[in-house]
């Protein structure tokens, strides 16, 4: 009898071990478990975060990206002022030697100055007339007077384009497309029509504007943010696997470029965002 009361007191006292082993087992498991949980809200955080740094630095990038466009806007209009300079002073020279030739006595090949001016010589003509020509560049040439129509037209635009008159922009960039389809700025302001497009979010019209870029342009330096910013519109008018497709493209042909990095960092965000 009392052997038997023995083995049921052992029976028990292993009974009860074994309990308080589980208990403890599963106390550490959910400890564990709640430290796992814990590890991975602390990573979605952390992703998160990382996901608006991110979003972050792709918006300092374009701000960056257009700072730089209006800085190589403004070294265009320089070389173009330039050039425009170099011109005029050729042109003074010009005639300068016309004056000088056509007063002196017996000059040969000297040509009446009013006859390259354009001007017509005074009745009875005489040596008197040929040599009092009109003021230096104050009868401007048509190519003169189409430049400088040119280029107010594109600088108007530009200016409303920076001081935030976006529809003003569009209007004044598509007036000098209109006007000057083969204008020496037509790529920019194809570009820079698109742009006043996508800040204004009219997406459909921006996306054609910046893909006409690339097909009339292919070449202008203005191409690599004229597909980057396709691939954005696209983004936009949630055609992601376009979206996708034109971002990539940017990558592969403008490597190394920051049109290229903001592309991949595009691309990033898509694929944090299931896209």
């Amino acid at each position: 009898m009392k052997m038997r009361l023995s083995a049921l007191a052992g029976i028990v006292l292993l009974a009860w071990s074994a309990a308080s082993l589980a208990t403890a087992s599963n106390k550490e498991l959910e400890a564990r478990a709640n430290e796992l949980d814990a590890r991975i809200a602390a990573v979605e955080r952390a992703n998160q975060t990382l996901v608006r740094l991110q979003q972050q630095i792709d918006a300092a990038k374009q701000e960056l990206r257009a700072l730089r466009g209006q800085i190589d806007e403004a070294r265009h209009e320089m070389e173009g002022l330039q050039q425009q300079q170099r011109d005029l002073y050729s042109d003074l020279d010009r005639r300068l030697l016309l004056i000088e030739n056509g007063a002196t006595p017996g000059a040969q090949g000297a040509e009446p100055l009013d006859r390259v001016q354009g001007v017509p010589a005074p009745a009875g003509g005489g040596a008197e007339a040929v040599r009092v020509p009109a003021a230096p560049g104050s009868i401007p040439t048509e190519d003169e007077i189409r430049a400088a129509d040119e280029t107010t037209v594109y600088s108007d635009a530009f200016a409303a384009l920076k001081a935030g008159r976006y529809d003003e922009a569009a209007r004044g960039f598509q007036l000098y497309l209109t006007k000057y389809p083969d204008g020496p700025r037509a790529d920019y302001a194809t570009y820079w029509l698109g742009e006043s497009q996508y800040v204004q979010k009219d997406y459909v019209t921006a996306l054609k504007s910046f893909q006409k870029v690339l097909a009339t342009f292919p070449d202008s330096r203005k191409a690599p943010d004229a597909m980057l910013k396709a691939g954005y519109s696209q983004y936009e008018l949630k055609a992601f696997r376009n979206a996708r497709a034109t971002l990539q493209k940017v990558v592969a042909t403008y490597p190394g470029t920051d049109s290229a990095r903001l592309a991949e960092a595009r691309i990033v965000q898509m694929d944090s965002e299931g896209r």
